[in-house]
């Protein structure tokens, strides 16, 4: 597996021990047909970590409920919190971000979750000799 399919292994494993399935159904991929209440994890965005030696991956984790307006409000407050305690156990959400989702049909919610998880780079160099250390 790959640095980012082990994070996003990770996430997905944590949401799905902290998300029961009366709550929501996980998945670790966006699901061909979405069914509500439905959490996943979208395409990772990665960028260097701020010592420039490993990397961040950022994995988005989507809920989207349907229902009334305020039933939707409740669950996607509920939902967001237990992404956020579980997205907590293996990297660190950074924010949130809620909009509506048209599928065409009945108005939708949705939040998307950002968790950044940090993957750190092996290298087989060996750490460099500073000319100090070498005398």
């Amino acid at each position: 597996m790959t640095a980012t399919g082990d994070a996003r292994q990770a996430l997905y494993t944590m949401l799905a021990l902290s998300i029961d399935d009366a709550v929501a159904h996980v998945s670790a991929h966006q699901p061909d047909e979405v069914a509500t209440p439905a959490v996943w994890i979208d395409v990772a965005r990665r960028r260097a970590n701020d010592d420039g030696v490993g990397l961040v991956v950022t994995l988005p984790v989507v809920a989207v409920v349907d229902g009334a307006d305020r039933a939707q409000l409740d669950a996607l407050d509920r939902i967001g919190d237990l992404i956020w305690q579980a997205a907590g156990e293996v990297g660190a959400p950074r924010s949130d971000e809620p909009y509506d989702l048209d599928v065409g049909g009945p108005r939708l919610r949705a939040l998307t979750t950002y968790v950044d998880v940090d993957v750190f780079a092996d290298t087989l160099c060996p750490t460099p000799i500073t000319m100090e250390a070498a005398r």
